[in-house]
């Protein structure tokens, strides 16, 4: 979702512009169907943006749903996500006179001539930040059973175990300590 911030770089420093994107599910088609690359099923972010000398700077959270898959039992499963995020842009050009000012710092976010910043993009970015790196569909997830690859959590079971021959002399030197 691209949002003209000239008016706001217009107005004295330190105005705030309150802003909120909500879309559920999200439409591959609108403003923030760049959010599915992340596979970011729906969001719920409120922040503002607030007019500083280098540019706008925004910070606000977002709450979102990734689709994901649990990272034991392979399932499908729709992870809950929030981020908390501030970020600062850079305008290298002011909106009254149009004239390039300052360079901004090599690895900051700068905006262009048309004064539009794509928030579409930090949300991503901060949510796929915060996206966990191996997903649980619940916290006692049993996970695949590493021998059948039956899920577990479906039919708990448990198989012979079978001993390695190499280790055969470890399990005499156990035996003999045991007794």
């Amino acid at each position: 979702m691209d949002i003209n911030i000239a008016p706001l770089l217009k107005q004295p420093l330190g105005t705030r512009l309150d802003l909120e994107v909500a879309e559920s599910p999200i439409d591959p088609r609108g403003d923030n169907a760049g959010l599915l690359d992340a596979s970011i099923v729906d969001i719920d972010a409120k922040f503002h943006a607030t007019h500083t000398n280098p540019g706008p700077f925004f910070e606000g959270a977002a709450d979102a749903h990734v689709a994901a898959t649990c990272a034991r039992c392979l399932k499908p499963i729709d992870a809950p996500v929030h981020a908390d995020f501030a970020e600062q842009y850079y305008a290298t050009i002011p909106v009254d006179t149009g004239v390039a000012v300052i360079a901004a710092p090599a690895d900051a976010k700068t905006i262009g001539s048309d004064f539009t910043v794509d928030v579409t993009d930090l949300l991503r970015e901060e949510l796929i930040l915060a996206t966990p790196l191996a997903p649980l569909c619940r916290e006692d997830c049993a996970g695949l059973c590493p021998v059948c690859g039956e899920d577990r959590n479906e039919r708990p079971h448990a198989h012979d175990e079978t001993t390695d021959a190499r280790w055969s002399a470890l399990q005499g030197l156990k035996d003999l300590t045991e007794k």
